[in-house]
């Protein structure tokens, strides 16, 4: 397992470096955004359109945040098979069955969010109130399903290689 997540770690460390920066600077973003809009209101003097803007970070935040709650594997998930059973024979083909129907789940949503994010970038749709372009808000759902997706391959693939261990390990008598 050490050379599976060393592998890991090699495949997405500048990834998650960028996609951590980005998350700094939407939340530096979304603060100031906060900010400027409370010192405004306190002089009566409120920005039109601020909450338009506030949509951005907030979007891109969310999404960032599933990403990385996907990379490291934090995300909230219902493994109640884990309490009841203790065969770790089953549990291990459960794990990459799993594994291999968010992987499928995944890259259907990928494959249709990225459809989207084409016909919004033909479409070029503005916000009402700024006339900015709504691409740079529908672009974070595909990046951050197209994070999860990969994240979710690289844990298949970690599974599989856990699978492995074993059932290779099963068969020369030091398995559970």
């Amino acid at each position: 397992m050490n050379k599976g997540n060393s592998i890991y770690k090699g495949l997405t460390s500048k990834l998650i470096f960028i996609q951590q920066g980005l998350g700094v600077f939407m939340m530096v973003m979304l603060l100031l955004l906060v900010f400027v809009q409370v010192i405004l209101r306190a002089f009566n003097a409120p920005l039109m359109g601020i909450e338009e803007l506030l949509i951005l970070p907030t979007i891109w935040l969310y999404m960032l945040g599933s990403a990385n709650a996907s990379q490291e594997r934090s995300q909230i998930s219902v493994d109640i098979l884990e309490v009841f059973m203790k065969n770790q024979t089953v549990l291990t083909i459960i794990h990459v069955i799993k594994n291999i129907v968010s992987l499928i789940i995944g890259i259907v949503l990928t494959y249709w969010m990225f459809n989207f994010l084409m016909y919004s970038f033909d479409l070029w749709k503005l916000s009402p109130l700024l006339s900015m372009p709504m691409f740079f808000i529908e672009s974070a759902l595909f990046v951050g399903l197209a994070l999860m997706t990969l994240y979710t391959f690289v844990d298949l693939i970690l599974s599989l290689r856990d699978a492995k261990n074993y059932f290779g390990n099963s068969r020369k008598g030091g398995g559970i």
